[in-house]
């Protein structure tokens, strides 16, 4: 929530302060920006700190661009910035990718060369500092987890998807068409340019990346909340033939129409969704399940508070219980996305897994929290093996085992 809101703020700061929205438009903007966002992002940490982390560092290099001495300090925080939105997630590198590429088409040979060198000294240090402390946080930003290329579900969950049709689609294709007609990229202050091939690179980088298995809608956040500020910036007059009609057009514009419809689609899905939430049966009975798993843990963690937690629901289980529990036990949970393992075209040393193998043979994880059916999915080699002789059943409710560790002080040879 706190990342969304300061996303949707530096949206209206961006607008506002440098792009000539101003009165009620700036509040649609905001109240627009932020229905973009939680929707998208209110239960996904790690993207919505990417998303934050690439609009501050948007926010950042306009203000480099607007400032006459260029000064080298707000480069530097851009920089900064962008590792961090590499941090969360690997899809941050587009952002420092269009910052020198913006450089280079505007021929700011000064500002592409500090670029180049921040990133590496900056990129360099922070990956080396990670790497002593974590080993294996190279191969995981580097080498990612490779999902493959599913279209089918490209075309069934984003481009097909209602909401995208409704909300995606219109802001795509307003977007190209005053990128063309009106030449953003190569037309205006530099800071226009800027924000347009931000916004044209984060189209590009997402409509690329969510070819990848298991990507939703939430890859075109970053992209239409920019788009948002275009739009609203390159206003026009519209005639019409009505005079409080031509009056309301031209004083909201049509895209300020188009946000309000943005904010009444999205807040109509989140209140149904919160009312189907509580309604459920199904939710109903898995929340009387995992408050029963809940108090069983927090019992057991009480005497061992520094072991662990793997709560081993896949795909096939209903995703608001594992976001649930793993959302209790934050502190103690290993893997809280391991469904995007288990879409994973790749071998799991890519990401570097030994860890968690070595902390299951040690007995570091005290409790797997497991469907009925178990899920045929094998985090690392033998998980199933290793957990029928070192676990036992302790807890079997409603679809959930829940298997706690036998012998937590003896180690593996």
């Amino acid at each position: 929530m706190i990342f969304n809101l300061a996303s949707s703020y530096l949206i209206y700061r961006i607008g506002k302060d440098y792009f000539r929205i101003s009165g009620n438009k700036t509040v649609i903007l905001f109240v627009a920006s932020f229905a973009l966002n939680f929707a998208h992002n209110f239960a996904v940490r790690p993207d919505s700190l990417h998303d934050l982390a690439g609009i501050a560092s948007i926010y950042a290099m306009i203000v480099y661009y607007k400032s006459e001495k260029k000064d080298i300090a707000t480069l530097l925080i851009t920089v900064l910035l962008t590792a961090i939105a590499v941090f969360s997630k690997q899809s941050g590198i587009q952002f420092i990718i269009i910052f020198v590429g913006f450089a280079f088409l505007i021929k700011d040979w000064a500002t592409l060369l500090k670029l180049i060198v921040s990133t590496v000294l900056f990129y360099g240090i922070l990956f080396y500092i990670t790497h002593l402390v974590y080993p294996s946080f190279f191969e995981n930003i580097i080498g990612g987890v490779k999902n493959g290329i599913d279209v089918t579900n490209f075309v069934k969950y984003i481009l097909t998807r209602s909401i995208f049709i409704l909300t995606g689609w219109p802001l795509i294709l307003y977007f190209l068409y005053l990128l063309l007609s009106r030449n953003l990229l190569f037309k205006g202050v530099a800071i226009s340019k800027l924000l347009a091939i931000s916004a044209l690179g984060t189209l590009i980088f997402a409509s690329v990346t969510a070819l990848k298995m298991g990507a939703t809608t939430q890859y075109y956040v970053v992209f239409m909340n920019l788009a948002l500020i275009v739009a609203l910036n390159q206003s026009f007059e519209i005639k019409a033939s009505v005079k409080g009609l031509k009056f309301f057009i031209n004083k909201y514009s049509l895209t300020s129409i188009f946000c309000l419809f943005i904010i009444l689609i999205f807040g109509f899905n989140t209140f149904k969704s919160i009312a189907n939430f509580k309604e459920d049966p199904k939710l109903i009975s898995q929340k009387n399940s995992t408050a029963i798993i809940a108090k069983l843990i927090s019992s057991g963690l009480q005497k061992n508070s520094g072991k662990y937690i793997y709560s081993n629901l896949g795909t096939d289980t209903y995703a608001p219980s594992r976001q649930f529990l793993n959302n209790i036990y934050f502190k103690n949970c290993l893997v809280p996305q391991r469904d995007i393992l288990e879409y994973s075209t790749s071998k799991l040393e890519v990401v570097g897994y030994n860890e968690f193998e070595k902390l299951l043979k040690d007995g570091d994880i005290e409790y797997i929290i497991d469907s009925n059916p178990n899920s045929k999915y094998e985090i690392v080699k033998d998980f199933n093996k290793i957990k029928k002789s070192d676990y036992i059943l302790v807890l079997n409710s409603d679809g959930y085992l829940v298997y706690k560790n036998n012998k937590s002080t003896w180690k593996r040879k």
